[in-house]
């Protein structure tokens, strides 16, 4: 075979990059765990029928195929929508609020570049049946601390109300294809086509203004009074007033110093009706974990509940935080007889220590040497 390569976007991981990926996620589900989160397994694809319900037109992002009836598949792009319709078959008589979370793969058609792969790894959890404030704010509160958990530094996490865009777009009366070329050049802050584009627009100055300053407006609650346009819309200012109360509430909750409000957080799915975030490093150039809130998408299967959650680049952390945490002091076990050789193996192991045994019957001076290429390595010999 002279092909050996694998396809593009894709990855091979390595022990000690199973390793790192492994810690991890063992600290996330026992973080989600502590608060009441329980672990679920969905499909690798669903219908795309599914996926599209939930997420709309990403089409070009998606892994198609068909099955052997002739239904269109679709490898998951993202797990909320796979959640959402998994609750709805198998939770709809159950009591409610339901805290689920997840570890899985998933898969996009994008560009790979450092930190973007088509198959990554997502942690997350979803809260379901939970409208208001409260419900937000723990959502919000467990993103800080998982990433507090996996030891990442000076990271925050950019708090918006997704209202306020939606119900000041609703002033302009544009169609959907300007809105979403407008939500696009606000994510990508890109003042200058913003601008060319609302020039060229028939809608209110003050709207206009509002508009471009979104991008760039990010701190605290004060960066609100520079949009004084929001004033003029009974929805805007709601909205406006659910994301004061959500950050009031935070500082109540000793991760304030790690939230700050960004009007230009949007998030790219069609499906978040609230409170929208994500979380950034500068270590890093892409999110490390993103979410919000999602009251509508549930009612799409059939189950009308209001639902919250984010999801976790595990990829992305593994990339920026150091060894989450020290190995186990190994062992090599050898010596001249098989039987002793390896209930020693067992004894330390029984102890949590990590044994190797010796499979080639080196000599004690040779496992020494062999040990000196380890970090920490200890050797017993059993003559």
């Amino acid at each position: 075979m002279k092909n050996k390569k694998i396809p593009k976007g894709l990855r091979d991981l390595l022990p000690e990059e199973v390793r790192k990926k492994r810690i991890i996620e063992a600290r996330l589900i026992s973080l989600f765990a502590s608060y009441g989160y329980k672990e679920v397994i969905t499909p690798t694809f669903e219908y795309l029928e599914v996926i599209e319900a939930g997420t709309g037109n990403i089409r070009e992002e998606l892994f198609l195929f068909l099955d052997r009836e002739g239904g269109i598949l679709s490898l998951r792009p993202e797990m909320t929508v796979s959640i959402a319709r998994l609750a709805s078959i198998h939770l709809a008589e159950e009591k409610f609020p339901q805290r689920l979370c997840y570890i899985a793969n998933v898969f996009r058609h994008v560009q790979p570049q450092l930190a973007r792969y088509r198959e990554f790894w997502q942690a997350g959890i979803e809260l379901l049946g939970a409208s208001g404030v409260w419900a937000d704010v723990e959502v919000i509160s467990l993103a800080v601390k998982a990433l507090k958990a996996i030891g990442v530094k000076d990271f925050k996490v950019s708090i918006n109300q997704i209202g306020i865009f939606n119900s000041l777009l609703e002033d302009g009366s544009l169609d959907y294809e300007d809105r979403v070329r407008i939500r696009e050049l606000i994510e990508k802050k890109d003042l200058v086509e913003l601008t060319r584009l609302l020039e060229s627009m028939d809608i209110d100055e003050g709207l206009k203004e509002t508009l471009v300053k979104m991008p760039v407006l990010h701190g605290g609650l004060e960066i609100l009074d520079q949009l004084p346009y929001i004033e003029r819309n009974a929805r805007a200012s709601a909205a406006a007033l659910d994301l004061i109360e959500i950050y009031e509430a935070l500082k109540l909750c000793g991760v304030i110093e790690n939230i700050v409000v960004d009007t230009g957080v949007l998030r790219g799915l069609d499906y978040y009706t609230g409170i929208v975030f994500e979380g950034y490093s500068p270590d890093l150039g892409y999110g490390l974990l993103g979410g919000g809130r999602y009251d509508n998408l549930l009612g799409k299967f059939g189950l009308d509940r209001p639902a919250t959650g984010f999801a976790i680049g595990i990829d992305r952390l593994a990339l920026i935080v150091d060894e989450p945490c020290p190995t186990s002091p190994v062992y090599l076990v050898g010596g001249r007889d098989i039987g002793q050789v390896m209930k020693k193996c067992e004894e330390l192991r029984l102890m949590g220590y990590v044994v190797e045994m010796d499979v080639e019957r080196r000599s004690r001076n040779e496992l020494e040497e062999k040990a000196g290429t380890v970090p920490g390595c200890q050797v017993v010999y059993i003559d």
